[in-house]
């Protein structure tokens, strides 16, 4: 009897043993499962292209004064983020990109408020500035990286026009948004080539002129499509 009750005990200890030490593998895998990894990534990149004025062309039926308008529609552009990753699909960062439109004509009768004027040397301006911050989305493979943004920012906006040799200039502050997608081939493990496509809205309701503000009859699109070729630099 007492050797059956040795093999009894000695048969619970093997077995609660085992129980123990698989329990505790159980608990360290799930440990090893359940915890989370770190991003802590930085992307930073800057490129520069065409930029496309939106909104409408005010027509004056003078073919001069129209053709100097339609050359505002069109312009450059210069785009930079720097962005931050908490996750793996997503982070925060900062945007910022400016647009200039250049135009000029000659023998121009352009309308003031003191009735029609003639200008024989005309040059013009359109600038705009945007910053703002972003969030940040992601998604890669080992060659490619798409990156896509939305931030939200002032846009300020500056015009400069030259009238034989006469400077003049105008500014404007206004709230707007930038949305992004840009897709990037990865050309080593911290560079990448890309394309980038976005747009910046905005408008404005009022400019300001030699120290004063004037309404606008109607708003001023600050808006503009923007295709850009770009150059990133990754910390993973």
């Amino acid at each position: 009897m007492k050797r059956i009750y040795l093999i009894t005990l000695a048969v619970a200890m093997i077995g609660g043993l085992a129980v123990s030490s698989a329990t505790a593998q159980q608990r360290n895998s799930s440990e090893v499962n359940v915890s989370p990894q770190s991003y802590k990534d930085f992307r930073i990149s800057v490129g520069g292209g065409y930029a496309f004025r939106l909104g409408k062309v005010q027509k004056t039926g003078d073919a001069k004064v129209d053709d100097v308008s339609k050359q505002l529609k069109h312009g450059f552009t210069v785009d930079a983020d720097a962005q931050y990753f908490f996750k793996e699909g997503w982070g925060l960062g900062l945007n910022v990109n400016y647009c200039s439109s250049p135009a000029s004509g000659e023998d121009l009768d352009l309308q003031f408020i003191d009735g029609t004027r003639r200008v024989n040397k005309y040059k013009e301006s359109q600038n705009m500035l945007f910053v703002g911050p972003s969030f940040v989305g992601r998604n890669e493979s080992p060659k490619f990286l798409l990156v896509s943004s939305f931030a939200i920012g002032p846009i300020f906006y500056m015009d400069n026009i030259n009238m034989d040799g006469i400077d003049g200039s105008m500014n404007a502050t206004t709230f707007g948004y930038n949305a992004g997608l840009a897709g990037e081939y990865k050309l080593n493990d911290k560079t990448g080539l890309g394309l980038k496509l976005s747009y910046t809205m905005g408008s404005i309701n009022s400019i300001k002129s030699g120290g004063q503000t004037v309404k606008l009859d109607k708003p001023i699109s600050v808006s503009n499509l923007m295709a850009t070729v770009f150059i990133s630099f990754r910390t993973w």
